[in-house]
């Protein structure tokens, strides 16, 4: 699934890497390590941001114009993983080591037809290395 597909432009610096399931993709740089380990360790990826927070402020998300400011400060600082749910469930304990309470945050959205099939995880960005760390063989 492409950035466009869903409304998003990119906003931080990329490399293109080859994602066993999609092909190539952008990834930011600072997300590069985390993600090349989420793969070796057979996790996918659906999308992700090195910081969420600066994306939403710089319309790089499709959330409406209207509520970039606060959903912004909410988000500033923090890393995104998009991954199936139940790839998030496994990466959360794997996490287990790292997780700060209040500062994580890991949900599978509702909709009216019920749960999503993906997870979304939130967590800060300065921990990006010290997850990447818990995925390395």
């Amino acid at each position: 699934m492409s950035l466009k597909d869903v409304g998003w432009s990119q906003q931080h610096p990329t490399k293109t890497l080859i994602d066993p399931d999609e092909g190539p993709v952008e990834v930011d740089l600072e997300m590069i390590p985390l993600i090349e380990a989420m793969w070796a360790s057979g996790y996918t990826t659906l999308m992700s941001c090195q910081d969420i927070g600066e994306s939403i402020l710089t319309g790089g998300t499709a959330i409406p114009e209207p509520l970039w400011p606060r959903h912004s400060a909410f988000y500033m600082g923090s890393a995104w993983l998009k991954v199936p749910a139940g790839d998030g469930t496994r990466l959360m304990q794997a996490f287990k080591p790292i997780l700060r309470p209040g500062e994580w945050l890991a949900q599978i959205p509702l909709t009216a037809d019920g749960p999503c099939t993906w997870a979304s995880i939130h967590f800060p960005r300065e921990q990006i290395n010290e997850a990447t760390k818990l995925l390395e063989p």
